[in-house]
C-alpha cells in the first residue's frame, strides 16, 4: 500500500492541474494550481507522518507483549524448578565479621599495638612486650601513660607508653625490680662480652628518641651548669668528660649504635642543636 500512495497522488495532482488549465482562466488558474500543489504536499506529508507513527506504536506494542510473555515463561520455569527440586538441608548462617563500635575499638587497639612493636624493634630487633594492664582505647587517646612489660631489651624490664595530641608515640624504657651487683654474681666476664658485642640498631632516630635523647639532655643540662661545653661517648656507650687531664665517667647509654651508624646519629643530633664529631673510636658532642 505504501508504495502506491505517491504515484496515485501525483496522478491525481496532474489531472487537477490540467483541468484547472483548461477550464479556468489563466489569471485565476495559476493561483489555484499553486494552492493545489501546496495542498497535495500537506496531505502527502501528513499521510507519511501518520503512517510512521502508527508503525512505531505497533512495533512498541509487539515488543512489550513479547517481553511480558518471556517474563511469564521464565517465572513459570523458575516456579517449576523450585517445586520439583529436592529440598536441601538447611545450614546455619555464617557468623558475620564483628561490626559496630566494639569492633572498631578492637581494630584501633591492634593498630596501636603494631606501632608499639615496630618502634621497639627499631632499637631492639628481638624485643617482645605485653600490656601490664590492658588499657581502653579512650584512655590511650586521652594521652594517659600505660606501662608494658618488655623482654630482650638489654637491662630494661618495662616501658611507659603514651601518645601526644599529634598521635606521636612516646616510649620510655624503665628498669624495675631489684638486681644483685655484678661482683656478687660473678658476671664480670659476661659484662666484658656485652661491651665487646656490637648492638643491633635498626633505626638510629628511634633509638635516640627512646633512649639517647633523655639521657643526653639530662647530662648536658648538668654539665652546662658546670661550664662544660663538650662530652665524649665511647663505643661501649660510656659518657665521659675530661677534667684536669683525666676522664670522668658520667653515665652510660644502653644499646649505643655501632660506629658505622655515627654519621647518621650526628644528623639526628643536629635537630637538637647539638654538634657531633667522630674522633677516633669516640663520638664527641658539643653545644653552645
Amino acid at each position: 500500500m505504501k508504495k502506491n500512495v505517491f504515484p496515485r497522488s501525483i496522478q491525481i495532482l496532474i489531472i487537477v492541474l490540467l483541468l484547472l488549465t483548461v477550464l479556468v482562466p489563466r489569471a485565476v488558474s495559476q493561483k489555484l494550481m499553486i494552492a493545489a500543489v501546496v495542498l497535495w504536499l500537506a496531505v502527502l506529508i501528513g499521510y507519511h507522518l501518520t503512517h510512521n507513527l502508527k508503525g512505531h506504536i505497533l512495533q512498541f506494542t509487539k515488543k512489550h507483549l513479547l517481553h511480558r510473555k518471556a517474563g511469564q515463561d521464565e517465572a513459570s520455569d523458575q516456579n517449576f524448578e523450585t517445586e520439583c527440586a529436592p529440598e536441601e538441608p538447611r545450614q546455619a548462617a555464617p557468623t558475620p565479621f564483628p561490626s559496630g563500635k566494639d569492633a572498631e575499638q578492637e581494630i584501633m587497639l591492634q593498630h596501636i599495638a603494631l606501632r608499639i612493636t615496630d618502634k621497639l624493634k627499631s632499637a631492639y630487633p628481638n624485643a617482645t612486650w605485653k600490656w601490664k594492664k590492658e588499657p581502653t582505647l579512650q584512655s590511650i587517646l586521652s594521652g594517659s601513660t600505660h606501662r608494658i612489660i618488655v623482654d630482650d631489651m638489654e637491662q630494661y624490664t618495662h616501658a611507659d607508653i603514651s601518645f601526644d595530641k599529634f598521635a606521636r608515640i612516646h616510649i620510655e624504657p624503665l628498669i624495675l625490680g631489684s638486681f644483685l651487683p655484678s661482683s656478687a654474681t660473678g658476671n664480670s666476664t659476661a659484662e666484658d662480652d656485652t661491651e665487646g658485642k656490637e648492638p643491633a640498631v635498626v633505626d638510629v632516630k628511634v633509638w635516640y628518641e627512646m633512649i639517647g635523647q633523655k639521657i643526653l639532655q639530662t647530662q648536658i643540662t648538668e654539665l652546662n651548669c658546670k661550664r662544660h661545653s663538650k662530652l665524649t661517648i665511647k663505643e661501649n656507650g660510656d659518657i665521659v668528660i675530661k677534667k684536669q687531664g683525666k676522664e670522668l665517667l658520667q653515665t652510660s647509654l644502653d644499646a649505643f649504635p655501632a660506629k658505622n651508624y655515627w654519621q647518621e646519629l650526628i644528623s639526628v643530633l643536629e635537630s637538637d642543636e647539638l654538634i657531633g664529631k667522630i674522633a677516633g673510636n669516640t663520638l664527641q658532642i658539643s653545644w653552645n
